[in-house]
């Protein structure tokens, strides 16, 4: 959609922020398909329909259907990430040891919301697909990675002391592993492991540097 100028006049989009924008709905397009759908049922028909584009528009940008969804759980991972520094406000935070649980917590919801579900499928689909696996490798360090940016930024001293990172990395895979019975068990004992879980990795991290 064109803007407007301050004296009332149309402004053009440029061919860039058109191509954004065609990008950026595609990308949406792909997730919801996953979230509502799953990966066996993702298809570029479907995707373009969604987005409200050719398929030819949609092969255009993304050749392959193994990038395409990569670059959607990317997409998406970078708009958790502003979401969780949202919710974190400005770093670094004060009496960092009274807000692991806040971080801890936050990392909790990102991993039971429909977005990781999606990305669990296509860990799944990684298994038996040479190039999903290739590509899930890539997004799987990019996520780690924001994760950790964020954790130093906020948490600077924490993160500071020796054997800080193992313990997120710690953190990060107990998460992952309870995200997996969300599946198959349900609500309530999901939510009772993860308060034992919590519990061991508070106690996790107020040991550091002890």
């Amino acid at each position: 959609m064109a803007g407007v100028t301050d004296t009332g006049t149309p402004t053009r989009r440029t061919q860039a922020e058109r191509r954004a924008t065609t990008r950026a709905a595609l990308l949406d397009a792909a997730i919801a398909c996953l979230v509502e759908d799953g990966y066996a049922s993702l298809t570029t028909r479907r995707v373009a329909d969604r987005a409200g584009v050719s398929q030819g528009t949609q092969m255009h940008y993304f050749p392959t259907r193994a990038l395409f969804v990569a670059d959607a759980i990317r997409h998406v991972t970078l708009e958790l990430t502003r979401e969780l520094q949202s919710r974190l406000g400005e770093g670094p935070i004060v009496a960092e040891d009274e807000h692991i649980e806040q971080l801890l917590d936050e990392l909790w919801r990102v991993h039971t919301g429909p977005i990781f579900q999606a990305t669990m499928e296509l860990w799944v689909a990684a298994r038996t697909d040479a190039e999903i696996r290739a590509a899930m490798g890539d997004v799987s360090r990019d996520v780690t990675r924001l994760i950790a940016k964020s954790a130093v930024t906020y948490f600077p001293q924490t993160m500071a002391k020796p054997g800080a990172g193992e313990a997120l990395d710690h953190a990060l895979a107990t998460m992952r592993g309870l995200a997996l019975l969300c599946f198959t068990n349900d609500a309530e004992d999901v939510a009772r492991r993860w308060k034992s879980a919590r519990k061991g990795l508070l106690a996790l991290y107020g040991a550091l540097g002890k």
